[in-house]
């Protein structure tokens, strides 16, 4: 890996490691199967599926990548530009044009489900058949612009939990799409990310504020330096990366010198991945 990492994730006892320019690394070995950066990744059965979006060319594509085989270099950037219709991702299961921009991705086992702007909710499977699909949400009050956009999507055993940017929620589920609950957090929130732990769940706003939810009810907020980062439930509390700051969110903070990229757990305990490709503890003194 030559760029600054991006994302790992683990798949049957592999480390798949993706780096901000969209190079995939597997076994050591790195290629290149998307012509631009990947926008959003995440692990089914069979393998990464992820997407590509050039707003320039006004093109996206989502594809699925068989983790079997040896990855293989797709076309460059110059070469989307002359085949920008048929262009499609090397080495792929399957591969889609996308009419609309993906906006947050998932996956569990066999199920795929992605957010389109401005088109839907949608769930596939990983053999590449529509399970099922929904309307995004509207609101009928007055509300800010793009507050209604899917933020992130958590899947919660056989539930899926869409979040819009100015906080409304809905619950479906995973099986056939039925919409189990609508609600609000009925706060002010620009939402860019949401993780969680079963039931549990931290929200991430744009302005740095981050909120810990559960059984319907906000218990913690707390205002950051910075968005997080990446965050982890280990069981009593959520350990948080935010800009330079690693954190717990009932606790206290630690500056460390690098960006932090990705929370894991490895044998020696909590750690943090950062921009420089390197691993170090969190909540380390010696940052």
């Amino acid at each position: 890996m030559t760029s600054a990492p991006w994302k790992i994730f683990h798949h049957e006892g592999r480390e798949v490691l993706i780096d901000v320019d969209g190079g995939i690394t597997v076994d050591g070995h790195t290629a290149s199967p998307f012509p631009t950066d990947i926008t959003h990744a995440a692990m089914c059965d069979e393998g990464l599926v992820a997407t590509w979006v050039d707003h320039e060319l006004r093109l996206a594509r989502m594809a699925l990548l068989p983790l079997t085989d040896k990855l293989e270099d797709g076309i460059s950037k110059s070469e989307l530009r002359l085949s920008r219709n048929t262009a499609m991702v090397a080495g792929a299961t399957w591969c889609h044009i996308i009419d609309a921009e993906p906006l947050a991705l998932c996956a569990k086992d066999d199920k795929i489900i992605f957010a389109l702007w401005m088109r839907g909710l949608y769930c596939v499977d990983s053999q590449d058949n529509e399970v099922w699909r929904l309307p995004l949400f509207e609101s009928k009050e007055k509300s800010p612009p793009r507050s209604d956009e899917i933020a992130a999507i958590s899947i919660v055993d056989e539930d899926v939990v869409a979040w819009t940017r100015g906080g409304k929620y809905r619950k479906i589920s995973l099986k056939n799409g039925e919409i189990l609950v609508e609600k609000s957090l009925e706060i002010e929130c620009d939402l860019e990310d949401v993780y969680n732990h079963g039931e549990k769940f931290l929200l991430s706003s744009k302005d740095g504020w981050t909120w810990e939810f559960e059984n319907e009810h906000i218990t913690v907020a707390r205002k950051l330096r910075g968005t997080i980062q990446d965050a982890i439930f280990d069981g009593d509390d959520w350990r948080i990366i935010s800009w330079r700051d690693d954190l717990m969110l009932r606790g206290e903070s630690i500056r460390r010198a690098d960006l932090g990229v990705q929370l894991i757990q490895k044998d020696e305990g909590w750690m943090v991945l950062d921009n420089q490709g390197n691993f170090s503890r969190h909540m380390s003194e010696s940052e």
